[in-house]
């Protein structure tokens, strides 16, 4: 994960694209080129979900490698919108194969490992972001490599990680298609309410047994197919018949939707706020933003509050704060101001999305958390194809217009969660005096 998120172009890749290498203009990047992603990343990601497990992940980790390779050769030598087009659609390929990379490590491990590995990853993943901004920004900055020249060093270091996956350890099991053990959904550890609880306790015993009476028939690939939508079917089921988990994989979608917005656009952004000779610090941005968030999210994951409680009315907030960040950004000329509403953005979305992960796995089955990532991330892919489609394809806003739309979308979002935030808060307010840091 870390040597394939070394990938110090994309600091620059809209100057890079707009600029004498390629010279496309801004609405052909902002209109035709950058949109490909999100319809790409949307429509590959079920595929790459369901055969992932059933492949056995190895696969699917190779598959992301050369999609990186061949994103990053096409925009090296392309120099037609089409081509960078194509270019789109394969990384777009190489993000949805980015799943192999979390379920992998599930499989590998036993459970009671899960939370230090998924730790490691994302420390990983941002640890890669920001040693690409930094080595982005001092290469540039003294001139010791041009944008283009950039381009070399992503394609090097996704070719390294693609070698280095062909040595990776086969796997002998999986979640879903290659189970071990036959024992279904394991009811979550987290008190709950006793009538949810029973109902899952009813749910998990018709699992168990429909897999126990299935058992000797499993040898047979279309019985293994079965079986494994039918565990599918039930942890989804499980999960989302669980108020807590709705409430956090809205938020998760939602707000992952937004963010997903401006991570694409926000260059395009700056680009009208960088005046002829002026500096530009993008790959300083991002090593701030990455190293800003990752203290962040470490440190979140150690503060304990009553999320129960607060939860929907600091969602409220935060997403107010976001949507009147994004504001300030569609007016502002000011790069300095750009660049640290950018981070600070960054770092609201890292921090929230990660109290609703650690919410989530609370109230769901082990073996479910890559379902039920899967399931968040293509809600949040789909509403973003379909901003997309409305903002950049069919009104065809500029950039400024797009992000006055984007704050209204949290500003929305802000209300949503600020009524059940408000009523959350009044039913337990004969009890605030006792309230207890959980």
């Amino acid at each position: 994960m870390l040597i394939s998120d070394f990938r110090p172009s994309e600091s620059f890749l809209t100057d890079y694209l707009t600029g004498p290498w390629k010279n496309f203009t801004v609405s052909e990047v902002n209109h035709e080129i950058y949109p490909v992603t999100t319809y790409s990343y949307l429509s590959t990601l079920i595929l790459m979900f369901l055969i992932t497990d059933f492949i056995r992940y190895k696969p699917i980790i190779i598959l992301s490698g050369l999609s990186g390779i061949t994103t990053f050769l096409l925009i090296i030598f392309g120099d037609m919108v089409l081509i960078l087009q194509i270019a789109k659609f394969f990384f777009g390929l190489f993000m949805s194969a980015e799943v192999a990379y979390y379920t992998y490590i599930y499989a590998q491990v036993d459970k009671m490992h899960y939370q230090e590995v998924t730790s490691h990853t994302k420390g990983a993943c941002l640890f890669g972001r920001s040693m690409s901004g930094i080595i982005a920004q001092l290469t540039a900055s003294f001139d010791l490599l041009n944008y283009h020249q950039l381009n070399y060093l992503t394609l090097s270091a996704i070719g390294i990680a693609t070698v280095w996956s062909l040595f990776l350890p086969p796997v002998g099991q999986s979640i879903y298609f290659h189970r071990t053990d036959r024992v279904s959904v394991k009811k979550s550890s987290v008190t709950i309410e006793r009538h949810t609880a029973i109902n899952q306790s009813q749910q998990l015993s018709n699992s168990r047994k429909s897999y126990k009476d299935s058992k000797t028939n499993s040898d047979t690939l279309l019985c293994k197919i079965k079986n494994a939508y039918a565990l599918l079917w039930k942890h989804f089921v499980l999960a989302y018949s669980n108020y807590r988990v709705i409430k956090w994989s809205a938020w998760w979608a939602l707000s992952t939707c937004g963010y997903l917005m401006i991570a694409t656009y926000s260059q395009l952004l700056w680009q009208t706020a960088v005046k002829p000779g002026d500096r530009i610090y993008n790959g300083a941005v991002d090593f701030a933003y990455a190293i800003i968030g990752s203290i962040s999210v470490f440190c979140v994951g150690r503060i304990r509050l009553n999320w129960n409680l607060l939860g929907d009315i600091m969602c409220s907030v935060f997403a107010f704060l976001q949507g009147s960040i994004l504001l300030i950004s569609s007016y502002s000329y000011n790069i300095q101001i750009l660049y640290v509403s950018y981070v600070i953005f960054g770092v609201i979305y890292h921090v929230m999305v990660t109290v609703a992960s650690f919410e989530v796995a609370k109230c769901i089955s082990e073996d479910s958390h890559g379902l039920i990532f899967g399931v968040n991330i293509f809600l949040a892919l789909l509403m973003q194809s379909l901003l997309t489609f409305i903002v950049v394809n069919t009104i065809m806003l500029n950039i400024r217009q797009q992000f006055y739309i984007y704050s209204g979308y949290f500003m929305v979002l802000a209300v949503i969660y600020l009524v059940p935030g408000v009523i959350n808060i009044q039913r337990y307010r004969p009890s605030t005096t006792q309230l207890r840091i959980r």
